[in-house]
Formats: structure tokens, sequence, C-alpha cells
């Protein structure tokens, strides 16, 4: 959708054309009449211009960010056809949006920001672009979906104590196989599972040692962020305390499983991918 606008400066613009067309009529002035149809067709023909090359104009989004509420999200686009093109890019979050100062396009990938939202997964929205003909007089608007979603999670906060570790299974018998892991210097070389070794490839030999049920209840077990924990709290209250337990054993390296009502709890993990899925629930939660 495209939309035209006069600026300020139209209408003195438009004054002096009719000045002049009115001296050159009154006074029978050739050179009056020369600049008024010199100054109308540089005016119209800015604007013909204006509108076809905003027309050309396609994007594409290429990445999102997602984060936290209160902060700084970016997003990249993939411009084609705007190259030496002034233009104002921007998605705007309420209807007295003042558009951002325009800016010469001299690349294909931009970085722009997102407008500040709540907590929740939202669409990207509507891109609108703005730009203006070279003599100042016309604006003109043009206004385009952009595909895609975000993810804005709950600001960590909060000073609930964190949950201590689940505890280890100690019913399984000290001496019962419990699998095969890689082999750790210091293992022993009575633990090494020569077969594995067998069947692994001559290139790369891969050398497994056994694990027993007295080395499965040594490794750590992961910490159990419950919603339930957190019922006389607030929902926004407990989202944030939970995100603030996430970021917690993930600078510790402490794996950790969460819980949301009316939700299966996620598999024990730590990392990346384990991590963002996690805050994508807490985004998600209602």
């Amino acid at each position: 959708m495209k939309s035209l606008h006069i600026e300020p400066l139209a209408l003195p613009f438009l004054a002096l054309v009719i000045v002049l067309l009115f001296g050159a009529a009154q006074y029978a002035n050739n050179l009056g009449f020369f600049f008024a149809f010199w100054l109308s067709a540089l005016a119209i023909g800015g604007l013909i211009g204006l509108r076809s090359r905003l027309d050309r104009v396609q994007i594409q989004v290429r990445q999102i960010d997602s984060g936290f509420a209160n902060s700084a999200l970016l997003f990249s686009v993939e411009l084609h056809g705007a190259q030496g093109l002034w233009l104002s890019m921007a998605i705007p979050s309420t209807d007295k949006h003042l558009p951002p100062p325009a800016m010469e396009i001299t690349q294909s990938f931009l970085q722009l920001s997102l407008p500040q939202r709540p907590r929740g997964v939202h669409p990207v929205g509507t891109l609108r672009l703005m730009t203006r003909d070279h003599m100042g007089l016309l604006r003109v608007e043009r206004s385009l979906p952009l595909a895609g979603k975000y993810w804005v999670y709950p600001a960590p906060q909060g000073d609930r104590p964190l949950p201590a570790m689940a505890r280890p299974n100690t019913s399984q018998g000290q001496d019962d196989f419990h699998g095969l892991r890689n082999y750790q210097t210091g293992d022993s070389p009575a633990r090494i599972h020569w077969k594995s070794l067998a069947k692994s490839s001559p290139e790369q030999p891969v050398l497994r040692v056994k694990q027993f049920g007295s080395d499965a209840s040594a490794e750590p077990t992961p910490h159990l962020l419950d919603e339930t924990l957190l019922l006389d709290l607030p929902l926004e209250a407990r989202l944030a305390q939970l995100a603030a337990w996430i970021l917690h054993c993930e600078h510790h390296g402490e794996p950790y499983i969460l819980r949301l009502l009316n939700r299966a709890a996620t598999p024990a993990g730590l990392g990346d991918s384990h991590r963002l899925h996690c805050l994508r629930l807490l985004a998600e939660a209602t």
C-alpha cells in the first residue's frame, strides 16, 4: 500500500509557480512562462521517477533476533532495487510513530530495530518505507508486510534460591553394567572395551570404556525448575524467576529440567539449543 503526502515546502513552491504564471501572463513575458513550466516539469518528473523506483524495491527478511523483554532486538533484511535511494525504514509501533532519518541505500543487507514488545511471540509486522523527491515537495510512503516471527522472553529477575539437584539413583547396583563412554585420560585399562575398539575403523579407532552403576551415580543430576514451586507469585514474576534460574544453570554448567503448568517437563539438558527451547516455552506460556 502506497500513500502520497505533501511536504511543507510544497505550498511556497506552488505559490511561486502561480506568481510566475500570473506575472508572465500580465506582462506577456515568455521568460516567466519558461521558468514556471520548467519548475512544474521538475516537480512532476521527480514525483513520477520516485514512485516508479519505490515500486521496484523488494525486501526479504534474512534473520530475526529473539531476546529478553526491554532489550534492543534487531532483524536483518536484504534489499533489491533500492541502490541509491534515500529511504527511511522502520516498523511503526504506534500510529504516531515518528520515522527515523532517511539514509542513502548503498548496500544490500541492513539491520533494523524491532519495536519494543511485551513477552510473547510476535510477527515481524509491516515495514514502512518513506522517501522524498529531490526538491523536498512530496513524500511517498509504502507499507510492506514481512514474514517471520520472534520470541520475547521474560526479563530474568528474582531472588528465589535455585532448586537443589535431583538425588542420584542409588538403587542401581554398584557393579551393574551401565553402558559405554569415550576413553578419558586416567581411566583404568581393565575397563577398556576391547571389542568396540576392534569393530571401529582402523583409520579412526575409537577407544571405549565400560561404565558401571557406581560411575553413573556419580554423574551430575539436573535441577528441576518447576513452576509449581512459585505459585505464590504472579505469572510474569514466576516466568522471570524461571528465566533467571535457566541463565544461572547455563552459566555454571549445571543441567536442568523445565516443567511448566499444563506442559510436559522438558528432558534434562544444557547448552544453547536447550536454553533457547526453554526460553521459548517461557515466552509462549499463558
